[in-house]
Protein backbone atom coordinates (compact mmCIF):
# COMPACT_ATOMS: atom_id res chain seq x y z
CA UNK A 1 0.00 0.00 0.00
CA UNK A 2 2.84 2.41 0.82
CA UNK A 3 4.35 1.80 -2.62
CA UNK A 4 1.04 2.68 -4.31
CA UNK A 5 0.70 5.88 -2.28
CA UNK A 6 4.26 6.88 -3.20
CA UNK A 7 3.59 6.25 -6.90
CA UNK A 8 0.44 8.38 -6.69
CA UNK A 9 2.43 11.17 -5.06
CA UNK A 10 5.14 11.00 -7.71
CA UNK A 11 2.84 10.64 -10.69
CA UNK A 12 2.56 13.58 -13.05
CA UNK A 13 -0.53 15.71 -13.45
CA UNK A 14 -3.32 14.60 -15.69
CA UNK A 15 -5.52 16.88 -17.69
CA UNK A 16 -2.65 18.87 -19.19
CA UNK A 17 -0.68 18.43 -22.36
CA UNK A 18 2.62 16.93 -21.27
CA UNK A 19 5.08 18.43 -23.71
CA UNK A 20 8.74 17.86 -22.97
CA UNK A 21 8.90 21.41 -21.58
CA UNK A 22 5.92 20.80 -19.30
CA UNK A 23 7.37 17.53 -18.02
CA UNK A 24 10.60 19.36 -17.24
CA UNK A 25 8.82 22.19 -15.41
CA UNK A 26 6.55 19.81 -13.52
CA UNK A 27 9.65 18.01 -12.22
CA UNK A 28 10.78 21.29 -10.64
CA UNK A 29 7.57 21.37 -8.60
CA UNK A 30 7.94 17.80 -7.30
CA UNK A 31 6.86 17.59 -3.66
CA UNK A 32 10.34 16.35 -2.78
CA UNK A 33 11.62 19.84 -3.60
CA UNK A 34 9.51 21.51 -0.93
CA UNK A 35 11.54 23.16 1.78
CA UNK A 36 11.57 26.39 3.79
CA UNK A 37 10.47 29.29 1.56
CA UNK A 38 10.50 26.79 -1.36
CA UNK A 39 14.11 27.80 -2.02
CA UNK A 40 14.93 24.56 -3.86
CA UNK A 41 12.11 25.16 -6.32
CA UNK A 42 13.28 28.75 -6.78
CA UNK A 43 16.82 27.63 -7.54
CA UNK A 44 15.50 25.05 -10.02
CA UNK A 45 13.53 27.83 -11.76
CA UNK A 46 16.68 29.94 -12.28
CA UNK A 47 17.57 28.34 -15.64
CA UNK A 48 14.11 29.31 -16.94
CA UNK A 49 14.69 32.92 -15.93
CA UNK A 50 17.96 32.83 -17.85
CA UNK A 51 16.29 31.17 -20.84
CA UNK A 52 13.59 33.83 -20.95
CA UNK A 53 16.16 36.63 -20.88
CA UNK A 54 18.23 34.94 -23.61
CA UNK A 55 15.14 34.30 -25.74
CA UNK A 56 14.13 37.94 -25.49
CA UNK A 57 17.61 39.18 -26.36
CA UNK A 58 17.62 36.93 -29.44
CA UNK A 59 14.15 38.05 -30.52
CA UNK A 60 12.54 34.70 -29.72
CA UNK A 61 9.49 36.28 -28.12
CA UNK A 62 7.27 33.23 -28.65
CA UNK A 63 9.69 31.06 -26.67
CA UNK A 64 9.89 33.61 -23.87
CA UNK A 65 6.10 33.80 -23.59
CA UNK A 66 5.80 30.01 -23.68
CA UNK A 67 8.37 29.55 -20.90
CA UNK A 68 6.78 32.22 -18.71
CA UNK A 69 3.23 30.93 -19.10
CA UNK A 70 4.23 27.31 -18.54
CA UNK A 71 6.18 28.16 -15.38
CA UNK A 72 3.41 30.37 -14.00
CA UNK A 73 0.75 27.77 -14.76
CA UNK A 74 2.67 25.07 -12.91
CA UNK A 75 3.45 27.37 -10.01
CA UNK A 76 -0.23 28.33 -9.74
CA UNK A 77 -1.36 24.72 -9.74
CA UNK A 78 1.21 23.42 -7.27
CA UNK A 79 0.92 26.37 -4.89
CA UNK A 80 -2.56 25.16 -3.97
CA UNK A 81 -2.36 21.44 -4.76
CA UNK A 82 0.88 20.87 -2.82
CA UNK A 83 0.11 23.51 -0.19
CA UNK A 84 3.16 25.67 -0.81
CA UNK A 85 1.53 28.31 1.40
CA UNK A 86 2.53 26.17 4.40
CA UNK A 87 6.22 26.36 3.46
CA UNK A 88 6.91 30.06 4.00
CA UNK A 89 6.12 32.98 6.29
CA UNK A 90 7.22 36.14 4.52
CA UNK A 91 8.86 35.01 1.33
CA UNK A 92 7.76 32.60 -1.39
CA UNK A 93 11.03 32.34 -3.27
CA UNK A 94 9.73 30.84 -6.55
CA UNK A 95 7.51 33.84 -7.10
CA UNK A 96 10.45 36.22 -6.80
CA UNK A 97 12.10 34.37 -9.67
CA UNK A 98 8.84 34.59 -11.63
CA UNK A 99 8.57 38.31 -10.93
CA UNK A 100 11.99 38.77 -12.51
CA UNK A 101 10.82 36.77 -15.52
CA UNK A 102 7.77 39.00 -15.80
CA UNK A 103 9.86 42.16 -15.52
CA UNK A 104 12.09 40.96 -18.37
CA UNK A 105 9.02 40.43 -20.55
CA UNK A 106 7.64 43.85 -19.62
CA UNK A 107 10.97 45.50 -20.45
CA UNK A 108 10.90 43.84 -23.87
CA UNK A 109 7.35 45.11 -24.44
CA UNK A 110 8.37 48.62 -23.43
CA UNK A 111 11.17 48.49 -26.02
CA UNK A 112 8.47 48.25 -28.68
CA UNK A 113 9.71 45.17 -30.52
CA UNK A 114 7.32 42.67 -28.98
CA UNK A 115 5.06 41.12 -31.67
CA UNK A 116 1.35 41.80 -31.29
CA UNK A 117 0.47 38.12 -31.64
CA UNK A 118 2.74 37.17 -28.74
CA UNK A 119 1.46 40.05 -26.65
CA UNK A 120 -2.09 38.81 -27.19
CA UNK A 121 -1.09 35.23 -26.28
CA UNK A 122 0.61 36.54 -23.14
CA UNK A 123 -2.43 38.60 -22.12
CA UNK A 124 -4.79 35.68 -22.67
CA UNK A 125 -2.59 33.29 -20.69
CA UNK A 126 -2.21 35.70 -17.80
CA UNK A 127 -5.95 36.41 -17.78
CA UNK A 128 -6.63 32.68 -17.29
CA UNK A 129 -4.23 32.62 -14.34
CA UNK A 130 -6.08 35.49 -12.67
CA UNK A 131 -9.11 33.21 -12.28
CA UNK A 132 -7.33 30.42 -10.42
CA UNK A 133 -7.75 29.54 -6.77
CA UNK A 134 -4.10 30.40 -6.17
CA UNK A 135 -4.49 33.94 -7.42
CA UNK A 136 -8.00 34.67 -6.18
CA UNK A 137 -7.39 33.11 -2.76
CA UNK A 138 -3.72 33.77 -2.12
CA UNK A 139 -2.57 36.39 -4.64
CA UNK A 140 -0.14 33.94 -6.21
CA UNK A 141 1.59 34.25 -8.57
CA UNK A 142 2.58 37.70 -7.35
CA UNK A 143 4.05 38.25 -10.80
CA UNK A 144 0.50 38.87 -12.02
CA UNK A 145 0.45 41.96 -9.83
CA UNK A 146 3.55 43.21 -11.62
CA UNK A 147 1.75 42.65 -14.93
CA UNK A 148 -1.42 44.41 -13.74
CA UNK A 149 0.56 47.48 -12.66
CA UNK A 150 2.17 47.60 -16.08
CA UNK A 151 -0.90 46.93 -18.19
CA UNK A 152 -3.09 49.65 -16.66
Amino acid sequence: MRYIRQRMTDSSRTGIELTSLKVEIEAVFNKRNLDEDCDTIASLLEPYRKTIRESLSQGNYADAVTFLLEVLESLTYHFVEDEHYDCFDDMYSPDYVCQDMMKAIIDAIKNGKFPDAELLRLKEGLEKLKHTEAYEGYGTPFALGVWEKFSY
